[in-house]
């Protein structure tokens, strides 16, 4: 195969309170195989020693501090300053075996050439790689047939992404690497969804609307797992989930043609966030809930805790109480 020239390639970190793992995730990046060709650090108003850590790599890294605004907002100052033609978006947490970005490269020198690339992973929980990688949890039929396999087995697929990531959700940031011009193209990340839960699924599914995709199907990320994650919040990732599912349903051209499965989605989101709205006692919550859950599917416990959580107070306290009696 004959080479391309040389992919400059930006490895943009966000970090924001990140003292405890930015030095490992750093190292990582700059111990790469085929290193970036340049790292930004992005400190979103950290309160703890994030800027201690990252001032130890001295000219290895480019240092810059904003005022506290959320990850996009991180991401998009990085994407500013970087002088390169590929981003690599990587979590200030997570970590990256030493081949990872050679693979990237390899993808970028296949013809088709990708637009954007993400690669399977492994979860991190208290330094552990667990056995199990994220690829294996695919539903069958998930990966596509229109592909070019590459001789290490990485993959470049010619069919969008789009409507599959809202089923099955493979594309993790740490993983990311996006050409400048997609990225542009699309113009970067949205900083209304600063503050939401899972904040970047409304950035990987306007790159998802796009391809060819390269795929780096062995996991040499690890996503960590720790109390520090915004991911730890379940029913706030759902809600924001539910949040840029109805925006993307506005917004984004590709969902014209995927509009009833985003239906399906916000509908299937909105099931889940009812029940831990319940167990939350968030009953002004389970009632705005209550109306984007549609079809029969759901059964009768949801519709029976949102009529629950319309009674007033002094009725449906002991309603509840009775009702869990009779259940237990």
């Amino acid at each position: 195969m004959s080479k391309t020239r040389h992919a400059h390639i930006s490895a943009i970190v966000p970090a924001y309170n990140r003292a405890a793992f930015l030095g490992k995730a750093l190292d990582d990046i700059l111990s790469q195989d085929e290193p970036p060709d340049e790292v930004i650090v992005v400190d979103d108003g950290s309160t703890d020693c994030t800027e201690t850590v990252a001032k130890r790599y001295g000219a290895r890294i480019r240092y810059i501090r904003i005022e506290n605004r959320g990850a996009p907002v991180a991401r998009n100052i990085g994407a500013a300053l970087a002088s390169g033609d590929w981003l690599w978006f990587c979590d200030s947490d997570d970590l990256w075996r030493p081949s990872y970005l050679s693979r990237v490269r390899g993808l970028l020198n296949a013809r088709p050439q990708p637009a954007f690339i993400f690669g399977n992973f492994h979860l991190v929980h208290d330094d552990i790689w667990s056995t199990r990688t994220k690829f294996e949890d695919a539903p069958a039929g998930f990966w596509c047939k229109d592909s070019a396999v590459q001789d290490n087995g990485d993959v470049v697929c010619t069919t969008p992404f789009y409507e599959k990531i809202l089923t099955f959700q493979p594309i993790f940031h740490s993983t990311l690497v996006v050409s400048r011009q997609l990225f542009e193209e699309i113009g970067g990340y949205n900083n209304v969804f600063a503050r939401t839960g899972s904040e970047d699924f409304e950035f990987v599914l306007r790159c998802a609307a796009h391809d060819p995709t390269g795929v780096i199907t062995e996991a040499l990320v690890g996503i960590r797992r720790h109390s520090g994650n915004a991911s730890a919040d379940q029913l706030r990732n759902l809600l924001g989930e539910i949040e840029i599912l109805q925006h993307a349903k506005r917004h984004h051209r590709a969902a014209r043609h995927s509009a009833a499965a985003i239906d399906a989605q916000i509908s299937q989101r909105s099931l889940q966030a009812l029940e831990q709205a319940f167990s939350a006692r968030d009953y002004p919550l389970v009632r705005s809930l209550a109306c984007f859950i549609k079809g029969s599917a759901s059964g009768l416990k949801p519709r029976v805790k949102a009529f629950l959580a319309a009674l007033p107070h002094e009725i449906r306290a002991p309603a509840i109480a009775l009702l869990t009696r009779r259940a237990s």
